[in-house]
């Protein structure tokens, strides 16, 4: 009897969790890929997971804030799939895949509530909010206003190759980046 066929019993369940583990770390890894490099063609800088003041005395989270041509990107990710249902002045929306359905908060209100945070710390500057869908999303009826897929942000905040930091950008981000603390 040979080594393979005495230790055959336990050297299958190995290598199928060796192969189920490889897969789903590439998974992430190109999920989490696909963010960073949309983020690399459009921003100069980012702040990622941070609180920030707000205007009335207390503290308000960012996703990501992010430094480009436009200005100052507040930017809100969601990740899903499926057929997005939404109403600007609905508190939740509805995610349908299938038979699966999801409830999302309309992130419209906080985004606002966001990017005039930021707006405080930088006034003289340009300070945009969008919601990022990523993953198969398809909107029913019309888009929310400001909501995105992963190509139109591209198109929209398209970082130009060998672009410099305007002056005036560079100290608004340093003015945000100076007020911002890592989310405990």
């Amino acid at each position: 009897m040979s080594w393979l066929e005495a230790n055959a019993y336990w050297l299958l369940p190995v290598v199928l969790v060796t192969l189920a583990t490889a897969a789903v770390a590439g998974w992430w890894y190109r999920r989490r890929d696909t963010l960073d490099r949309l983020l690399g063609k459009i921003a100069w800088a980012r702040l990622v997971d941070v609180v920030v003041p707000d205007d009335v005395d207390g503290e308000i989270h960012l996703d990501l804030a992010l430094l480009t041509p436009k200005g100052i990107l507040v930017l809100e990710v969601r990740r899903g799939a499926g057929t997005l249902f939404w109403g600007e002045q609905l508190d939740y929306w509805t995610l349908l895949d299938g038979r699966r359905r999801d409830r999302i908060r309309n992130p419209l209100p906080g985004l606002r509530a966001r990017r005039h945070a930021v707006h405080a710390l930088a006034p003289r500057v340009p300070v945009s909010g969008r919601v990022l869908l990523l993953g198969p999303v398809e909107i029913s009826g019309a888009g929310p206003p400001g909501v995105m897929t992963p190509e139109a942000l591209a198109a929209e905040f398209a970082r130009p190759p060998g672009a410099k930091v305007p002056p005036e950008l560079g100290e608004a981000w340093a003015a945000v980046s100076a007020q911002a603390r890592p989310l405990a």
